[in-house]
């Protein structure tokens, strides 16, 4: 069963054409990453999810429900981190998701996040104007998740996260994943879907392009290889395969070849070179979303 379905999803502001036509499906209970740059239309396929605004076309079903018709009903069942949360800054942490929670018949989860994000007592009760921009996403989260939604749209979760705290964010997406909620994040930090995504889309200007999970995404990734030579060579054969190929100035006879599908062909014929030296960098998922971005992978 879909958490989140939605059919030619589309809005349109005018003459700005913000989402056309999304089609998403995110299975129950897993970790779903929507990736895009600033301004892809990641907050505006969110909003309309929420019901918070209506599409021009096309329909979206959160948790079985209509997200027009019954908004207000699927909204019990979710917990929400907008991008940009806006905060009494007169009241206290606690004051705050104290007052949030109240929406919710019980909070059973909010002393295991305050835990896993360190946020103490201490720091719960300071005044939100004492807050620093980490604190506030912390504050953040736990609003979002305490009640224990059977669905959490974050956009955004880990902007102004500390490295260690990021960590610690990570595993508790992991476990309440294992709880059986479903987790949709927006990001455009390509780090964070690799470490806890099942799957991931990526939309670009309203557009999605991809939808695929991230294993086979690491697939796609680019390969880089920077290979020395004993002596320069005749590496036209490279262009043949479909990589690119660079050759550095310095060191002498030191070649830079970029492959995402043809690495053993590549290996193979280097095989019959005089390597003296090569560095494989690690692919990144960022390779795949670049190349996406700049239009080098044909949409599937």
């Amino acid at each position: 069963m879909y958490a989140i379905s939605t059919d030619s999803l589309t809005k349109h502001y005018g003459r700005v054409r913000a989402l056309r036509g999304l089609k998403l499906e995110v299975v129950q209970g897993t970790v779903f990453g929507f990736l895009g740059a600033n301004g892809a239309g990641k907050t505006t396929a969110i909003r309309l999810l929420l019901g918070l605004i209506k599409p021009t076309s096309g329909s979206a079903t959160v948790l079985g429900r209509d997200s027009v018709t019954e908004g207000a009903d699927l909204r019990r069942e979710v917990g929400y981190l907008p991008g940009e949360l806006a905060m009494y800054p007169w009241a206290s942490g606690q004051e705050l998701i104290g007052l949030l929670g109240g929406f919710y018949p019980e909070t059973p989860w909010r002393r295991e996040l305050c835990d896993a994000l360190e946020m103490s007592a201490a720091d719960l009760r300071r005044p939100i104007r004492e807050y620093s921009t980490g604190m506030k996403q912390k504050l953040g989260l736990i609003q979002a998740l305490q009640h224990a939604p059977r669905l959490a749209i974050l956009d955004e979760p880990s902007r102004g996260l500390d490295p260690v705290i990021q960590r610690s964010f990570f595993d508790l997406i992991r476990r309440i994943s294992g709880r059986g909620t479903t987790v949709f994040m927006s990001t455009h930090v390509l780090s964070d879907v690799e470490h806890v995504c099942d799957r991931v889309a990526i939309i670009r200007a309203g557009e999605l392009l991809v939808t695929d999970d991230v294993d086979s995404l690491r697939r796609r990734k680019v390969h880089r290889l920077e290979v020395t030579l004993a002596q320069p060579a005749d590496m036209s054969w490279v262009l043949e395969t479909g990589a690119s190929l660079t050759e550095l100035s310095y060191p002498p006879a030191t070649y830079v070849i970029e492959t995402a599908d043809r690495l053993g062909a590549v290996l193979r014929r280097l095989g019959e070179l005089p390597v003296v030296g090569m560095v494989s960098e690690r692919p990144r998922l960022e390779d795949v979303f670049i190349r996406y971005y700049e239009g080098q992978v044909a949409k599937p």
